[in-house]
């Protein structure tokens, strides 16, 4: 075994306090803790857009050289790219149509929006582009009708299915179990 320079040791003992102290940070810190899992969750939702993007051959880079790996991963790269433009603008496109309809976006909200959706994105099958009708340089954005939020339905319209209801019914106390003793009471 080879020994360790005295100076390689030291540095890996300073190492090694700065983790302990960023770990009874995130452990002390609930702001912390939900700031590092937002991050994971951003990463985790730019991975999953990439799977989508990359269906084919389970998403895998199956060539062998390395100017073939790079030219697949700079073409994906370049689509997560240009989605996230894409969305960016359109964002601005629609903050500009809400202002002018008297609605304006709290800055606070664009904290919580990220460019990386794609659910409104076609990625596989054919793509025509002969009938497009743009407003300058853009599609036009459908129209806002105020709040997502739905009237309730009438009750004498509804109903109810008894056997969906049991089995509602026999779930309950299942989800109640959950919690721990003092949640229950809240």
């Amino acid at each position: 075994m080879q020994q360790q320079n005295p100076l390689q040791q030291a540095l890996q003992e300073v190492g090694r306090i700065a983790k302990t102290l960023h770990i009874l940070e995130y452990v002390d810190d609930p702001a912390f803790r939900r700031r590092v899992l937002i991050g994971l969750n951003k990463g985790e939702h730019l991975h999953s857009l990439a799977r989508d993007i990359a269906f084919g051959r389970q998403g895998r880079f199956h060539d062998r050289g390395y100017e073939a790996q790079l030219n697949r991963a700079s073409a994906l790269s370049l689509v997560i790219n240009a989605i996230a433009v894409w969305n960016t603008r359109y964002f601005e496109q629609a903050q500009a149509k809400l202002a002018q309809q008297g609605i304006p976006v709290p800055e606070e909200v664009w904290h919580h929006l990220s460019p990386l959706q794609w659910a409104h994105i076609h990625l596989n099958g054919s793509y025509h582009f002969t009938d497009v009708e743009l407003e300058g340089d853009f599609r036009p954005l459908r129209e806002y009708h105020g709040s997502r939020a739905r009237p309730a339905p009438r009750l004498e319209s509804v109903e109810i299915d008894a056997g969906l209801l049991q089995e509602e019914e026999d779930m309950l106390p299942l989800q109640l179990s959950l919690l721990g003793e003092d949640e229950k009471d809240r």
